[in-house]
């Protein structure tokens, strides 16, 4: 056989345990407090990405979206510098929110009387609703108030309403009778939001604005939904690692595995929400890939730990195998790491704003990931096969 490193891993094993452990508490508690930082796609925004006609600096585009009312607005260069793109994040989905829902609601009842009532949530968009009160419609002669008479009412109360939206600072509003005359239910379309950034920046900038070229909704309702699915994706991805590791190897094999796939999963979520960054699809897609390169990796270990035990027939010091057999690999494992960090790192440094964070995530994991898949799986694997065999002979001695 020929000779092989003979640097003690495992004899570091609850050095490294503590550390680890003291890392995934720490990522635990970071994710109840402060918490993530989550991106549009898990808590509800629009992303609108915009063309200029020449380079503008990012500072006055920036400027520009906060004196235009979205003053909690990202804004980013999208794409090539000499496409002239910017995306704006915003967590609005509309231009009616909290502060001129209330505003609206007041102006629509001193306009029309205080039994108006507006509906309206996130999933409204560029909609909202107004039932309109009896008395903006007069009676007819047999003081019954009848479709016929509201049909005949609509327009001069449409009217109204568009005047009362405007007071309220809506502009660019459309009220028309909705559904059976009967129910008094207008439906006003008001300016959306990617009409009011376009008019906004074409203000500002002139002919030097293009155009909107895209923009993506996610209501509220809809991201707390993709976080739930996030976390299902990924609680059901380790658990069928648990079981093909379970029946592609041994049983003892599996909780090691699954445990540092965790680990990883977890440190990367803590750094990201001390570094603050945003949590989006992206990320999810980056965690998930950091789970199946850290599990290559352990896999890798387990693979010739296995052909070793195979190999010494029964004969053998598990401690002393495990660290031979990491050792074996330890040059592959090494290597591999080193070339995806250099891959990483050519996304992070020549990617745009938008595949960075994916970047940062990954080179996190991979780094985590190769750390684990020897201090992690390899010594958790030993006390499973430790813990199963205790329990073998507790079986066969008991009469």
């Amino acid at each position: 056989m020929s000779a092989t490193r003979t640097i003690d891993f495992i004899g570091k094993r609850r050095l490294f345990s503590l550390i680890s452990g003291t890392l995934v508490l720490i990522s635990l508690i970071l994710t109840v407090y402060p918490g993530p930082r989550y991106g549009i796609d898990f808590a509800g925004g629009t992303n609108i990405i915009t063309r200029f006609n020449e380079s503008v600096p990012d500072a006055d585009v920036r400027a520009a979206v906060e004196r235009i009312g979205l003053t909690d607005a990202s804004v980013v260069r999208f794409g090539a510098e000499e496409d002239h793109q910017f995306l704006v994040q915003t967590r609005l989905v509309s231009t009616i929110t909290d502060e001129t829902r209330a505003t609206v609601e007041g102006a629509i009842r001193a306009e029309l009387g205080a039994e108006a009532s507006l509906e309206y949530d996130e999933t409204s968009g560029d909609k909202l609703f107004v039932v309109v009160p009896e008395s903006a419609f007069g009676s007819s002669d047999t003081g019954a108030l009848d479709s016929a008479t509201i049909s005949g009412a609509a327009d001069a109360v449409a009217e109204r309403l568009v005047t009362a939206l405007g007071a309220a600072g809506l502009e660019g509003t459309q009220a028309s009778l909705f559904g059976a005359p009967i129910a008094r239910r207008f439906q006003v379309t008001v300016e959306t939001l990617q009409g009011h950034v376009a008019d906004g920046l074409r203000s500002e900038f002139g002919d030097r604005f293009a155009s909107i070229d895209r923009v993506e909704t996610v209501g509220p309702r809809v991201g707390e939904q993709l976080r739930a699915d996030a976390v299902q994706a990924i609680l059901f991805a380790l658990a069928g690692i648990l079981l093909y590791i379970a029946f592609r190897f041994d049983l003892r094999y599996a909780p090691g595995a699954v445990i540092a796939l965790f680990h990883d999963v977890m440190i990367t979520l803590g750094i990201f929400v001390i570094l603050r960054e945003e949590i989006n699809l992206p990320i999810l897609a980056a965690l998930l890939t950091i789970v199946g390169y850290s599990l290559n990796d352990t896999i890798v270990n387990f693979d010739r730990i296995r052909e070793n035990i195979d190999a010494e027939d029964g004969r053998y010091d598990l401690y002393e195998l495990v660290n031979r057999s990491v050792n074996e690999v330890l040059s592959r494992t090494l290597l591999t790491a080193f070339t995806t960090v250099l891959a990483i790192l050519a996304i992070y440094f020549l990617g745009g704003g938008l595949v960075r964070s994916f970047a940062l995530a990954m080179l996190i994991g991979v780094v985590v990931g190769t750390y684990s898949s020897i201090y992690i799986a390899n010594p958790l694997m030993i006390w499973t096969s430790e813990f199963m065999a205790a329990q073998a002979k507790r079986r066969d001695t008991t009469p």
